[in-house]
């Protein structure tokens, strides 16, 4: 399987069969994108997380009666 992108548009395009693959190693329209290599599971990921923020009362406010 091997994915080309358009270099105009940007479109990505998938090919599995081989001769569709060495034609568009040809095409001068498109770049042959390598698949992302696999993150080993032993590196760690630091995410931050924010405090949780107060939300807003949905509806109408209550009645204050005329004093």
């Amino acid at each position: 399987m091997a994915i080309f992108r358009c270099l105009q548009s940007g479109q990505m395009v998938t090919f599995n069969q081989p001769h569709d693959i060495d034609s568009m190693k040809g095409h001068a329209g498109y770049e042959r994108i390598d698949e992302p290599e696999t993150v080993d599971d032993n590196e760690e990921h630091l995410v931050i997380m924010r405090p949780p923020e107060a939300q807003k009362r949905l509806g109408r406010p209550r009645k204050i009666d005329n004093v």
